[in-house]
């Protein structure tokens, strides 16, 4: 009873690609602890970027491959405040975030080629237009894609 009616059939079934572990792999590269074993630290980085770059692939294959199961979506990420703290993902150079995001997601599009539908950013009248649920004080909105696939 899974596909379509269990777990599977309760999720998103979006495709990711990775843009969570670049996170984590840059925060973790930047930590103190990190001064005293820099190899070690670029090394665990490498190993994360490298399987971006192939969750990078298997998507861009599905989507290619599965057009009539799979389409893309864009992602809403709204920004309240210029800057974050406490700082996301505990490195204090996340707390700039809301500035580097659409460089971000940009850096994001260019790992699959531009394969996807590219980053933007939406005005905030824009914003409140598409999603009247944002709260009035949304600086920006910042939208990019995900693959998602049909398994039922």
């Amino acid at each position: 009873g899974d596909f379509s009616s269990e777990t599977s059939g309760r999720s998103t079934k979006l495709i990711w690609a990775g843009i969570r572990y670049i996170a984590t792999g840059f925060a973790a590269l930047l930590r103190l602890r990190n001064l005293i074993r820099p190899f070690d630290a670029v090394g665990d980085f490498k190993s994360e970027f490298m399987m971006v770059m192939g969750a990078h692939r298997e998507r861009k294959t599905l989507l290619e491959n599965n057009p009539h199961l799979t389409n893309w979506v864009p992602i809403a990420v709204p920004m309240k405040t210029w800057t974050i703290w406490p700082a996301p993902m505990g490195h204090p150079l996340f707390s700039i975030m809301p500035l580097v995001l659409p460089g971000v997601f940009k850096f994001y599009d260019s790992l699959s080629g531009f394969t996807c539908p590219p980053s933007h950013l939406m005005s905030k009248a824009r914003a409140r237009r598409k999603f009247p649920q944002l709260d009035e004080d949304v600086k920006y909105v910042s939208i990019f894609y995900e693959g998602q696939h049909n398994d039922a």
